[in-house]
């Protein structure tokens, strides 16, 4: 007997609108709200976006795209705020939010396929077979002992 089981790198959805996400604050700045509650992950997510991460505390951090600069805020609820100058144009700000949060899930996916390798070992399930597929899907086939 074997399980498959298929790691998805897309398991936030956003439910919102892409308008609704967008919060006006004081001053020249809006923020978008973002999914990622981990700051070592949204760190490594800017990181893999190919841009630098300067971290200002546990639940604040800011990095540059060219000379724009974007500050990571976490909210009460836990979640972080991605906050932009009004220069930046809104569309072009959820398509970085948008890629962020690829690389933030796909960073998930990777941390679950570990987590579900060695918890596999424990429980007696042997590793078959393992596919990548092109949408970064991975496709595992355990036997069960």
């Amino acid at each position: 007997m074997s399980i498959e089981l298929v790691l998805i790198p897309v398991g936030i959805a956003l439910v919102q609108g892409a308008s609704s996400l967008i919060e006006k604050k004081s001053g020249h700045t809006y923020s978008i709200q973002t999914v990622m509650k981990r700051q070592d992950l949204l760190q490594k997510a800017i990181e893999q976006y190919g841009c630098d991460v300067y971290e200002i505390n546990e639940q604040n951090c800011q990095t540059e795209v060219g000379n724009i600069k974007i500050f990571f805020r976490q909210n009460d609820k836990g979640i972080f705020e991605a906050v932009f100058d009004e220069s930046v144009q809104a569309e072009d700000a959820l398509e970085f939010v948008d890629h962020l949060h690829a690389e933030y899930k796909y960073l998930i996916q990777q941390e679950t396929y570990q987590k579900l390798l060695q918890h596999a070992e424990e429980k007696g399930l042997e590793l078959e077979s393992e596919v990548i597929q092109k949408d970064r899907s991975i496709l595992l086939t355990f036997n069960v002992t």
